[in-house]
């Protein structure tokens, strides 16, 4: 079987579904994303501080409306979009480069599960990011609702741990054989 026939066969096969724990972290994560822009609408001033130097002070400024904006739209703009690049398995695989490559597109199951494979880790570096943002958004209200010119190095920093941690996790879940050739696939 050629890859562009194990591409055409894999596009008819039901898609395998991401696992539930996957799905699970995503909306606990989507739930609070959204109490925190609901939070930011009722609490923001009309001024506040979205940027914030390397000792946690604000250097830079937007409004109530444009905060909450750019609260709402990057999760929507880039997170959430982000699984979507697994359909890139079944559209081109040609612009897949992994481990064991021609193993996964010799067939259309494999090929479907490579699919789920590289969606369950695109929804968990989604994850990841989304909680970091959430994170930037809670520490951009404190600083707004306390003193308005400074950040807790808490979120300074802490954003930065959870997103090294949580890219950190997945990489090594990749890495540690997740695309190796699966018995049940012969």
């Amino acid at each position: 079987m050629t890859i562009s026939e194990a591409v055409a066969e894999a596009r008819e096969l039901p898609r395998e579904p991401t696992a539930p724990w996957i799905l699970a972290i995503v909306a606990i994560l989507t739930v609070t994303w959204l109490g925190v822009i609901v939070w930011q609408i009722v609490v923001l001033p009309e001024s506040v501080a979205t940027h914030f130097d390397s000792s946690g002070q604000a250097d830079g400024w937007m409004s109530k409306p444009g905060a909450i904006a750019t609260a709402l739209l990057i999760p929507l703009i880039v997170v959430f979009p982000m699984p979507l690049l697994s359909r890139i398995a079944l559209r081109w695989p040609s612009l897949i480069n992994s481990p064991n490559r021609d193993w996964w597109m010799a067939t259309a199951p494999r090929l479907s599960r490579y699919e789920r494979l590289m969606r369950e880790d695109l929804w968990l570096i989604a994850a990841a990011t989304l909680a970091v943002l959430v994170m930037a958004n809670v520490g951009i209200t404190q600083a707004a609702i306390t003193s308005g010119d400074g950040v807790s190095s808490v979120y300074m920093w802490g954003t930065l741990v959870v997103l090294a941690v949580g890219i950190g996790a997945v990489i090594v879940r990749m890495l540690s054989g997740r695309y190796t050739e699966q018995a049940d696939l012969d």
